[in-house]
């Protein structure tokens, strides 16, 4: 069943692109009826129902906030943890910079041992010691430094979601106001139109008015779009007959005997 509508969907694609090349004009006209039919549901549809539904939506919404709350309390549970670890982190490596410290005063006299915490040992060995102790150190600032990068970024988006917490809640409560003033404004225009119910309708009149000023506004276009090509095209034309003119008079003056014998005497 699935084969046989992807079949008939394919051949309908088919179809309107052959359409659309052999009949550019016709099918032209289906994308009109297209986009007027989508526009008649569009209106067919009362404007109480739709404010009913917008007013659903923004319930939703407000369904939603659970999920964002739980997210913000994420992000600070773990902005907390990182903070944590940047701390003892940072204390760490305080303790292991002074061992560094005085590692490095201990190799600054002389022999084949060295003398560190009252106690006597092979500077070889000493040394060795201390280059993997500085490499480990090393490591530990720039995984710091990383650690604290991520800190940074991790409050700048934590900021940045509690404050949208309070714009979401703030913005529901406009759309809310909103969609009430709406209704009200609704119910108005509803009462109205009861009272006009006696009266003579001239909708239909209305109707052809608009449809006749836009038929106008349309022929004004036309009108316009002809007069810019014509301008268009008479400067260009103009200009095409100065430019002959012009070669016309040169080639005169250039063959004219009596002119070029009058220069050439005076010359």
């Amino acid at each position: 069943m699935c084969r046989k509508a992807l079949v008939a969907g394919v051949a309908v694609v088919v179809a309107l692109l052959a359409v659309s090349f052999v009949f550019p004009r016709t099918f032209s006209f289906i994308r009109l009826w297209i986009h007027d039919a989508r526009e008649a549901a569009d209106d067919s549809i009362p404007l109480e129902r739709e404010v009913a539904r917008l007013k659903l939506e923004v319930d939703r919404l407000a369904k939603e906030d659970d999920r964002h709350f739980h997210k913000v309390a994420v992000q600070v549970v773990e902005v907390k943890k990182l903070e944590q670890q940047v701390s003892e982190m940072n204390a760490r490596l305080d303790r292991d910079a002074a061992i560094v410290k005085a590692r490095r005063d201990s190799l600054a006299g002389k022999g084949d041992h060295v003398t560190y915490e009252n106690q006597k040992i092979d500077r070889a060995r000493f040394e060795e010691e201390f280059d993997q102790l500085v490499s480990r150190f090393q490591l530990e600032e720039e995984e710091l430094k990383s650690k604290e990068e991520q800190l940074a970024l991790r409050k700048a988006s934590l900021e940045a979601n509690r404050k949208k917490l309070s714009e979401l809640r703030l913005t529901r409560q406009k759309l809310k106001t909103r969609l009430e003033r709406l209704e009200s404004r609704l119910a108005a225009y509803r009462q109205r139109q009861a009272l006009k119910d006696n009266t003579i309708d001239d909708a239909e009149v209305q109707k052809i008015l608009k449809e006749i000023e836009a038929a106008e506004e349309k022929q004004d276009v036309n009108e316009e779009k002809d007069a810019l090509k014509d301008a268009v095209e008479g400067s260009a034309a103009q200009a095409e007959q100065r430019k002959e003119k012009k070669t016309s008079r040169d080639r005169f003056l250039n063959e004219n005997r009596r002119l070029n014998t009058v220069s050439k005497e005076k010359q």
